[in-house]
């Protein structure tokens, strides 16, 4: 049997599933309406059980396409990239470019009109708030580098989960390619194009070249072939430790060869030998302080190839003093006609590395440096030499320099807000925003008298510990990368207070402080709630503060310092809860008991500085 339930009833039902709303006067009008139905509108007010789980990153890119075709001195490049935007709550913004390379368009498949495209942190960033797939086609230009036949150029890519990539050259003379980071190169040359597709690793750097084939001799070959090589060299100084690679570019005249031959210093540790086709390597037991290396390859290489090697080398306690000088360590082509050679030199730690005199080799601007050699480091490479035979020297000098410490945790805001009872008591939470890169502990010291009741980091109830000098360590999370920059998350701590009683008259004193934090805060925003019909006395505040009438407004998309520690400490506490209300645990939080009037103190960078306040009130009850 159906039942009927009057639309007043329903209203006032699904009032109490949606919560408090402005109150209104019921239409008379009465409808009735079968039972199912109003349990199924019912049911859909209601919130869901299950809370939904926040993605652990707002967008993924699943998918680019890059097709490039070269075109004189420039290689142009036409991208499709598939962007999946899964944060449904507002804008997401995805880096697709490197800023080093010539936008010429970018447009939303589907869409009218460019694509909404910005430059931020040396990246072009679409910006979108539409959830699901996106696919924006770019074009953009870059410049191509020749270096001593070889031609080609490098980009940084998004980091996808499918890479595809397509390089297209005139067939004006046929090139061998060399695509580092590719998988399953393939040639699909045309009668006027030379093409190579290739899938790539998930990488954000790709570096493309090309070099000449050798021309084939008609004449029949001779019993050894013509080798000829260029060195490129990287060596990098760190604490206690030389790290070097050599790229040995060969161009192999007249006949093949199935093996290769190069000479090391006796003190340096080979780590691998890479290049297309090596079957094996074996290096001498040395003599004269060097080993030979033989590098065995599983075909006769004939015109371009190149080989790879990476070293090391430890220093001695006297290479490792505060200034020493010790010589580049020196990795010889053997078997060649002649070799020209590059070496630049980066420093990886608190060093400075000048040099010296060179024999057999001179120094150069480290612009004209081959960009290969530019390419496999992020660190600045300081020093750059050539030379064109074996018997070279190059004297580096280190200088060691004392490290400065520099900030690993940074507050950019705290908000404290603070109930006075009418019998003189506080109550107050704080809450700090920060960045936290490698600090273990944020050290807190709590005001004189004060009883902590609860401590939360990132959503998450810790118990902190104390040390020789009475602070508080609350034990820190490490913040997550968010494109480009730390995330932040939010440390709260609650706790009580004595204060002094109000006289019979209605008239106090109040005297109070905020917890001090162990590094910088830049902006610092309390909220004292007075007890009805408190009045501060004119010109009676005093302490760190300044009374004001509204928050300053942080770079947080135009937020008061409240709005913005409120929105980081909500975003944390929904992201733990969701993840613990499965295990069975929820956190309990302590509500403040706000009531009165509010009063509003602000401060602009505190630096472990005492955070105190001072005020006359009269008129209390």
């Amino acid at each position: 049997m159906n039942r009927f339930v009057p639309v007043a009833l329903l209203g006032a039902l699904l009032s109490l599933s949606a919560g408090p709303a402005a109150a209104s006067p019921l239409d008379p009008a009465q409808v009735t309406m079968p039972w199912q139905d109003f349990k199924a509108l019912y049911d859909k007010g209601m919130a869901p059980d299950k809370p939904p789980r926040p993605a652990p990153s707002a967008y993924t890119i699943s998918q680019a396409d890059h097709s490039a075709e070269v075109r004189g001195d420039s290689v142009f490049i036409k991208a499709r990239v598939r962007v999946e935007v899964v944060d449904t709550e507002g804008w997401v913004s995805v880096p697709l470019l490197s800023t080093r390379a010539a936008l010429v368009s970018a447009q939303v498949v589907g869409s009218r009109g460019p694509a909404p495209v910005y430059v931020r942190s040396g990246y072009y960033h679409l910006i979108t708030e539409r959830a699901g797939p996106v696919e924006v086609e770019l074009e953009y230009a870059l410049d191509l580098f020749d270096n001593s036949g070889e031609r080609g150029f490098t980009a940084e890519l998004p980091v996808g989960a499918s890479t595809q990539l397509t390089v297209r050259l005139p067939s004006s003379a046929p090139v061998d390619f060399h695509i580092p980071n590719a998988r399953g190169l393939e040639r699909r040359d045309t009668a006027d194009t030379q093409v190579v597709h290739a899938t790539m690793v998930a990488n954000s750097n790709m570096r493309v070249s090309w070099r000449r084939k050798a021309a084939k001799v008609a004449a029949a070959a001779p019993s050894s072939p013509r080798i000829y090589a260029e060195h490129h060299a990287l060596l990098g100084v760190g604490e206690g430790v030389l790290v070097g690679t050599s790229e040995i570019h060969y161009s192999i005249l007249h006949h093949g060869t199935d093996h290769l031959r190069l000479r090391l210093p006796g003190d340096l540790t080979l780590l691998d030998v890479t290049g297309r086709g090596v079957r094996d390597w074996e290096l001498s037991a040395g003599d004269g302080g060097v080993r030979d290396l033989r590098v065995d390859l599983d075909f006769e290489a004939e015109g371009a190839y190149t080989l790879s090697l990476e070293y090391e080398k430890t220093l001695s306690a006297e290479e490792s003093s505060a200034k020493a000088t010790l010589e580049a360590p020196r990795v010889q082509v053997l078997g060649v006609e002649r070799v020209k050679g590059f070496l630049g030199v980066d420093a990886r730690s608190n060093l400075e590395i000048d040099g010296g005199d060179a024999s057999g080799a001179r120094s150069i601007d480290v612009r004209e440096l081959p960009a290969g050699i530019l390419g496999q480091t992020d660190y600045p490479v300081l020093l750059g030499f050539t030379w064109r035979d074996a018997g070279r020297t190059i004297p580096l000098t280190l200088t060691r320099h004392d490290e400065v410490d520099l900030l690993v945790t940074i507050v950019d805001q705290l908000a404290a807000e603070t109930v006075l009872t009418p019998d003189g008591r506080r109550m107050t939470r704080s809450t700090w925003a920060l960045r936290n890169n490698r600090g273990q502990y944020l050290r807190v010291a709590m005001p004189k008298g004060s009883t902590p009741w609860s401590v939360f980091v990132g959503g998450r109830a810790v118990k902190p510990a104390l040390d020789a000098d009475g602070r508080l360590l609350v034990p820190l999370a490490r913040s997550e990368a968010a494109g480009g920059a730390l995330a932040r998350f939010a440390v709260e701590i609650v706790y009580v207070e004595d204060g002094q009683a109000p006289e019979s008259s209605g008239r106090g004193e109040l005297s109070a402080s905020l917890p001090r934090v162990d590094v910088p805060v830049t902006a610092v925003a309390w909220t004292m709630w007075m007890p009805a019909g408190a009045k501060v006395v004119r010109k009676s505040v005093g302490g760190s503060f300044r009374k004001v009438g509204a928050y300053t407004r942080v770079d947080d998309g135009g937020l008061a310092i409240p709005e913005a520690v409120e929105q980081v400490r909500r975003e944390a506490e929904a992201s733990y809860t969701a993840a613990a209300a499965q295990g069975g645990v929820q956190p309990v939080r302590i509500t403040l008991p706000v009531d009165g009037t509010p009063l509003y103190f602000e401060k602009l960078l505190a630096l472990d500085e005492p955070l105190d306040l001072r005020l006359r009130y009269k008129g209390l009850e």
